[in-house]
C-alpha cells in the first residue's frame, strides 16, 4: 500500500515495505511518513512544472499557452493517474501542511491566468479572487473525472478545462475556438 495512494494513511511498516527499503533508509531521508508524503507531492509538482514550461516555450499567444498548459498537465494525469491522485485527491486529506502545499501549488499558477485580464475589457469588473477561483474550478473538473476513473477521456477533458479556464477573459467563443484548435492539433500529431 505505498503512501501517495491513501494519502498519511499507511503506515511506515507499509511505506518500507511496499519501497523495499530498510526503515534505516527511509529515516535517513524522511522525519516520518508526513515528510515522505510531503517529498512525494512536491517532486510530482516539480516535475509537472518542469513539463508545463517546456509545453509552452514556443507558444507565443496567451490563450494558447493556457490550453498548451493544460493540456500538458491532463497527459501527465492519463499517463500516470497514481501521481494525479496524489497531486490532487489524497493531498487535500494528508494533513494541514500537505494541503497547505496544495494551495501554494495551485496559486503559483494564479499570475498565468491573471494575465489574460489585459485581453478583457470588462477586466475592471472581474473579482479579484477570479484566477484563484477559476484554477479551484479546473482542478475540481479534473479531480472528479480522476476519482470517476474518467480520465481516459481525455479530450472532452482538455476542452472542458479551457472553456472554464479562457471564457471569462476571452468569451465563450473564442474559449471554444481556442479548444478546437488544440483538439485538432493534438488530433494530427497522433
Amino acid at each position: 500500500m505505498p503512501l501517495g495512494r491513501h494519502g498519511l494513511a499507511p503506515d511506515v511498516d507499509q511505506i518500507v515495505k511496499a519501497a523495499r527499503v530498510g526503515y534505516v533508509a527511509f529515516y535517513d531521508l524522511f522525519d516520518g511518513k508526513e515528510a515522505c508524503f510531503l517529498a512525494c507531492f512536491d517532486r510530482i509538482v516539480e516535475e509537472a512544472t518542469a513539463a508545463v514550461a517546456e509545453a509552452v516555450a514556443d507558444e507565443q499567444e496567451w490563450p494558447r499557452q493556457v490550453a498548451t498548459a493544460l493540456g500538458c498537465l491532463i497527459d501527465l494525469a492519463v499517463a500516470d493517474p497514481k501521481r494525479a491522485r496524489v497531486a490532487l485527491v489524497e493531498v487535500q486529506a494528508a494533513s494541514p501542511a500537505a494541503y497547505a502545499r496544495y494551495e501554494a501549488a495551485i496559486d503559483r499558477a494564479a499570475p498565468k491566468l491573471r494575465e489574460g485580464r489585459e485581453l478583457s475589457p470588462e477586466a475592471g469588473r472581474f473579482s479579484a479572487t477570479l484566477e484563484e477561483a477559476t484554477l479551484g474550478g479546473v482542478t475540481w473538473v479534473v479531480r472528479q473525472r480522476l476519482v470517476k476513473g474518467e480520465l481516459k477521456q481525455a479530450e472532452s477533458l482538455l476542452e472542458e478545462t479551457i472553456q472554464i479556464a479562457l471564457s471569462p477573459y476571452v468569451g465563450d467563443a473564442e474559449a471554444r475556438a481556442v479548444a478546437a484548435g488544440i483538439l485538432r492539433e493534438r488530433s494530427q500529431r497522433r
